[in-house]
C-alpha cells in the first residue's frame, strides 16, 4: 500500500503511544511500560540527542511520524525516540536520575512549549503495511542503525508473523543470506547467553547494547573463524557445528570471555589475519578439535530460540492425504498477518487451548476474538467511521461504546462475506453469524454462552470455526488492497 494515500493528521503526543515491540528494545520488550521504554530510549538510543535537537531547533513537522491503530490508540512504529523526546521535553518527570535534570534544563529553552503539543502522525493500516519502509529506514541507511541483534529480531519477528521466505525478498527487500545472517547473529547471542559463565561476563552479555556481539559475528563471518571453531553457515539454524557440541562450547566460551573482558575486540580482530594469529595464541587444550559429531544452536541454549528450531530427525516423508483435524481452537497454520497485536496475543492462546479441554474458555475467547477481528477489518478498510455514522442516526443516540455490537454487525459480515467470498464459503459464515437459536451451532450460542447453563462441545466450536474460516482467514491473512477488488 503506498503510504501517500496514509492519511497524516497532527495528534496530541500526549495521545501517542510508544511501540512495546520496537527492535531497539531488545529482547522480551513486551512487559515495558511507557516510563521504562522513554527511559531506555534515553539512556541506551540517544533519544538526548534528539531533545537537544528539538530544544535548539524546534521540532521539524516535515517528517510525520508513523502509527498503526491499535487497541483504540495509536502506536508509533517508527520514530518512537522522537516521541521518546517529545514526552519528556513536555514533561521531565518521565525521566529519572540526571537524564531527567538534563531534560528540565532543555525544556526551558523551548519558547513555545504548545508547539510540541501536537505533532504530524501518519496512520497506516497495519503494522505489516509499515514493515518494508521501516526495515529500509534501519538496515544500510542514515537513520540510527540497529545493532546486529536487533536487526536480526526485526528479520526473525517477521518471519513468527508467518512471512515466507519469498515474502520477505519480495516485500521488505531481504536476501536468503539475510534470513540466514539474521539466524546467526540471534544465535550468537542466544548460544552466549547459555553459557555457564561468572556473573560478571553474564551482566555484559544482557546488556542491551552489548557490542561485543558485533565482535563475535565477525570471528564467525570469517572463514578463518568458523575453521577454527568447526563450524558452518545454515540456512535454517544460522550455523551448525563439524564436531561435538562439548568441543565447541569449551572453544565458545573463551571467545566470549576473551571478548567480554575487553582482551579482544572489533579492532583486534578485524581481519582473517587477526583472527587466525589471535586462535593461534591459544593453548591446544583450548581449542576445538574435529570430531565425529554435529550440532545446531538449539542443541546449546536454554530454552526456545527463533533462530534455531529444535533439532529433530527429520522423519521419513509420508503420503500426503486430508488435511487433519486440529484439536485446538484455532488451527496453528491461521496466521495474524494483518491486524492489531491484541488480535495476535489471542490468537496465540487459541492455538494452544485444545477444545476438548477447555471448551468454556475457547468458546468465549473465540467470541470475543471474532467480533474484535471483525472490528479491526472494518477499521482498515475504513468502513467502520460509516457504519457508526449510520447506526447513531438510525437510533437517534451515540453507541455505547463507540463500536457496534455482534448483532449490529452481522448485516455488514453477511455484506463483505457475499462480496468477498465465494457463493458457498458465504452462506457457511451467513449460517455461522446467523441469530437463529434453531439453528445449529452459531454465533446466538457463543453470544448467549456467558448467559446460558448449556455447555457448548468441542464439536460446536469446532462447527463454528469451519464455516467462519473463509472469513477469518480474509480478514487476517490478506491486506485490505486485495480484498478490496
Amino acid at each position: 500500500m503506498a503510504t501517500d494515500i496514509w492519511p497524516t493528521k497532527r495528534l496530541f503526543v500526549a495521545s501517542l503511544q510508544l511501540d512495546a515491540k520496537n527492535p531497539r528494545l531488545g529482547r522480551e520488550t513486551s512487559v515495558r511500560a511507557p516510563r521504562e521504554i522513554i527511559q531506555y530510549l534515553f539512556e541506551h538510543d540517544k533519544a538526548i540527542e534528539v531533545a537537544e535537537s528539538i530544544a535548539s531547533r524546534g521540532y521539524f513537522p516535515n517528517e510525520p511520524l508513523l502509527a498503526v491503530f491499535e487497541n483504540g490508540r495509536h502506536v508509533v512504529v517508527e520514530g518512537n525516540r522522537r516521541l521518546a523526546a517529545l514526552k519528556a521535553l513536555r514533561e521531565p518527570g518521565l525521566l529519572e536520575g540526571s537524564l531527567q535534570r538534563q531534560v528540565e534544563r532543555l525544556s526551558r529553552r523551548i519558547a513555545d512549549p504548545l508547539a510540541l503539543a501536537r505533532v504530524p502522525v501518519t496512520t497506516a493500516t497495519s503494522r505489516r503495511a509499515t514493515d518494508r519502509q521501516i526495515a529500509g529506514r534501519h538496515i544500510g541507511t542514515p537513520v540510527l542503525a540497529w545493532q546486529a541483534e536487533n536487526r536480526a529480531s526485526f528479520i526473525l519477528e517477521k518471519l513468527t508473523e508467518g512471512y515466507s521466505n519469498d515474502e520477505l525478498r519480495d516485500d521488505l527487500g531481504f536476501t536468503v543470506a539475510d534470513i540466514q545472517q539474521a539466524r546467526q547473529t540471534r544465535a550468537i547471542a542466544d548460544m552466549a547467553r547459555s553459557l555457564d559463565l561468572p556473573e560478571e561476563i553474564k551482566a555484559k552479555l544482557d546488556s542491551p547494547r552489548a557490542k561485543l556481539f558485533t565482535t563475535l559475528e565477525r570471528v564467525f563471518d570469517s572463514s578463518v573463524g568458523r575453521e577454527y571453531l568447526k563450524v558452518e553457515p545454515d540456512p535454517d539454524h544460522g550455523l551448525r557445528g563439524t564436531t561435538t557440541k562439548g568441543e565447541f562450547v569449551r572453544g565458545f566460551a573463551k571467545l566470549v570471555t576473551d571478548v567480554a573482558l575487553g582482551k579482544e575486540s572489533s579492532r583486534t580482530l578485524n581481519t582473517n589475519d587477526n583472527i587466525r594469529a589471535y586462535f593461534e595464541r591459544w593453548n591446544s587444550k583450548d581449542r576445538p578439535v574435529a570430531k565425529r559429531g554435529s550440532f545446531v544452536p538449539s542443541d546449546i541454549i536454554r530454552g526456545s530460540s527463533v533462530a534455531s528450531p529444535s533439532h529433530k530427525p527429520t522423519p521419513p516423508p509420508t503420503p500426503k492425504g486430508p488435511r487433519p483435524e486440529s484439536t485446538t481452537v484455532l488451527p496453528s497454520d491461521f496466521k495474524v498477518r494483518f491486524g492489531n497485536s491484541r488480535l495476535t496475543d489471542i490468537r496465540r492462546e487459541l492455538i494452544k487451548l485444545k477444545r476438548i479441554d477447555y471448551p468454556n474458555a475457547g468458546s468465549v475467547l473465540l467470541r470475543v476474538f471474532f467480533e474484535l477481528a471483525v472490528i479491526d477489518y472494518l477499521e482498515r478498510t475504513g468502513e467502520l467511521p460509516g457504519i457508526i455514522a449510520n447506526l447513531e442516526r438510525k437510533e437517534n443516540r451515540k453507541l455505547p461504546f463507540g463500536v457496534p455490537t455482534m448483532k449490529q454487525l452481522v448485516p455488514e459480515i453477511t455484506r463483505i462475506a457475499k462480496k468477498r467470498l465465494t457463493d458457498s464459503e458465504s452462506k457457511k459464515v451467513e449460517k455461522a453469524v446467523r441469530y437463529d437459536p434453531s439453528a445449529p451451532f452459531t454465533i446466538s450460542d457463543l453470544h448467549g454462552f456467558v448467559h446460558s447453563s448449556d455447555l457448548p462441545s468441542p464439536r460446536d466450536i469446532f462447527q463454528f470455526w469451519l464455516r467462519t474460516e473463509p472469513l477469518f482467514r480474509l480478514m487476517l491473512e490478506k491486506d485490505t488492497e486485495e480484498t478490496a477488488g
